[in-house]
């Protein structure tokens, strides 16, 4: 990136956030007719309108607030990399932005990332817990964690967090009026919920004859939350294929039983997902460091 451009995206984050060219000459000590004209050049560089100009307010237009976002991204980023090059760097810092699962996110993630921020005053996050696979790349993402196998681009990196080992659970409650299935093909005849995400039901996963079978259950109740998914069966609702670090606590203290274990099909890989960059900057390394130690 040629100097002058830094200049002028730092003349239009100036400008943005300042709310006018007055504000940000003098944010950034310069004259407000030099801010005008980095506007005005970056604008033509990109062949689209940034801001919608009166003579008393300037405000991003949807052009210059899907900018604003990438270049507030990327000045984060310089910032931070001239940083790890000086003395005592390596502190993470800027905005952090990362998607995750949502229950994984939720119950796993979440933790670490409170205490990662605690750690680094300096570092702001923006994080999504979905089922939504995102576009690393094109959204901008840091780091995505993905269950399952996965097909990314080539210029990526994806490192084996941990595995997921799946469980068919019901509570006692359920299994005193209804036997425990001994075979897959016993769920017919029991009463399953299943999970949902993105309008897909997601299959039960066995080890038959050596093979992985997967099975979708007809259910009387679907839900798009794991964590609710885990109540209605600790409610006693029915059976349910959840993850084990969802209902591991549930199992040790006896609100869940687990069934059709020697069915157990292999577990499934979890991955962090990243840009292939040769010098990782340090938010990035540090959080995925801290991944691998604790999860």
């Amino acid at each position: 990136m040629a100097p002058g451009n830094i200049n002028d995206i730092v003349a239009f984050v100036a400008a943005a956030e300042a709310g006018s060219f007055v504000g940000a000459a003098r944010a950034r000590a310069m004259t407000r007719s030099g801010i005008a004209k980095s506007v005005a050049r970056l604008e033509d560089r990109l062949g689209v309108r940034l801001f919608h100009r009166t003579t008393r307010s300037l405000g991003l237009t949807d052009d210059g607030r899907v900018f604003l976002d990438r270049y507030t991204q990327i000045l984060a980023d310089l910032e931070e990399a001239e940083l790890s090059m000086s003395d005592g760097g390596g502190e993470p810092q800027g905005l952090f932005r990362m998607t995750a699962p949502m229950t994984f996110g939720r119950l796993l993630i979440l933790p670490l990332l409170n205490d990662f921020l605690a750690s680094w005053p300096r570092l702001k996050a923006d994080v999504s817990f979905t089922d939504r696979v995102s576009d690393i790349i094109e959204d901008g993402l840091d780091l995505a964690i993905r269950i399952g196998e996965t097909r990314e681009n080539s210029s990526l990196i994806t490192r084996t967090l941990t595995h997921q080992h799946d469980l068919v659970v019901a509570s006692p409650a359920y299994l005193s009026v209804a036997p425990a299935p001994q075979h897959p093909d016993d769920l017919l005849g029991h009463t399953c919920l299943n999970y949902v995400s993105a309008g897909q039901t997601r299959g039960w996963r066995f080890a038959v004859e050596g093979k992985t079978v997967v099975v979708k259950p007809r259910a009387r109740l679907s839900l798009d939350s794991g964590e609710a998914l885990r109540d209605a069966v600790v409610s006693g609702a029915g059976l349910a294929f959840l993850p084990s670090y969802v209902v591991d606590q549930d199992l040790s203290e006896g609100r869940l039983v687990a069934v059709l274990t020697t069915y157990a099909a292999p577990p499934v890989p979890i991955s962090m997902i990243y840009p292939s960059r040769r010098h990782l900057a340090p938010k990035v390394r540090r959080f995925i460091d801290l991944l691998a130690g604790n999860i």
